[in-house]
């Protein structure tokens, strides 16, 4: 999420409280499918590079499309986002204990039909360890890729905790100008622990995928 007005860049990692986040932000007032701005930093930091978009309208009229083509041009003449404005603008973001955040999407998936369609899951009953195995891309999902730029690094200036969401956000609140820092209470589900679901292959796996951010942020297994 990027705003010009506040000066901000917010990366929404998934099951982070980012949706309450969103909404209090103002990129939506109601909740609906694909509302949420879940891009990397690295895709937005991409929206400067001008000439990225020039080779994109060239090989776009290359290939016969023009509307392509036009939206290219007119993203290298007038970028959505400046280099300067990435480079000034407030950086932030909310992480999650990596062993939790991948189950909690393991369950926002299996009780989304649209979901799970999405996926390439057609067993309702779809075993944990058999979604990570088969039904991620890990790479992809990843909370440590989420947050660096072109050139690999970290860059941030506060990333806040899930388990501390509302302390967290009221320090982001306070830089941004927000006067009441209140989260709105959304997509909140009651569940037992996450811990009781994994076999020690699963949480071996998660590991294993999952290491570099794992390690970065000091997250543990139970924790």
């Amino acid at each position: 999420m990027v705003s010009k007005e506040r000066k901000f860049i917010f990366i929404h990692n998934f099951k982070t409280g980012g949706t309450s986040i969103s909404q209090k932000l103002g990129l939506f007032n109601e909740l609906e499918n694909d509302v949420q701005d879940h891009r990397s930093l690295s895709e937005i930091q991409r929206l400067t590079q001008r000439n990225y978009f020039l080779k994109l309208g060239l090989y776009s009229l290359k290939r016969g499309k023009p509307r392509r083509f036009v939206h290219y041009m007119g993203q290298s003449i007038a970028p959505e986002l400046t280099a300067a404005e990435f480079n000034s603008f407030y950086k932030f973001t909310f992480v999650r204990n990596t062993w939790a955040q991948v189950f909690s999407w393991y369950r926002n998936i299996m009780r989304d039909s649209r979901m799970r369609t999405k996926y390439g899951i057609t067993d309702s009953e779809l075993s944990f360890e058999c979604f990570l195995e088969n039904h991620m891309n890990h790479q992809k999902f990843s909370q440590y890729n989420h947050i660096i730029d072109l050139s690999g690094e970290v860059n941030m200036d506060f990333i806040g905790r899930f388990e501390n969401l509302q302390a967290d956000f009221d320090i982001v609140g306070k830089r941004l100008g927000i006067e009441d820092t209140e989260l709105p209470k959304l997509l909140v589900k009651n569940h037992d622990s996450y811990v009781k679901h994994y076999s020690e292959s699963a949480k071996d796996f998660v590991y294993e995928n999952y290491r570099e951010e794992i390690n970065y942020f000091g997250f543990e297994f139970g924790a």
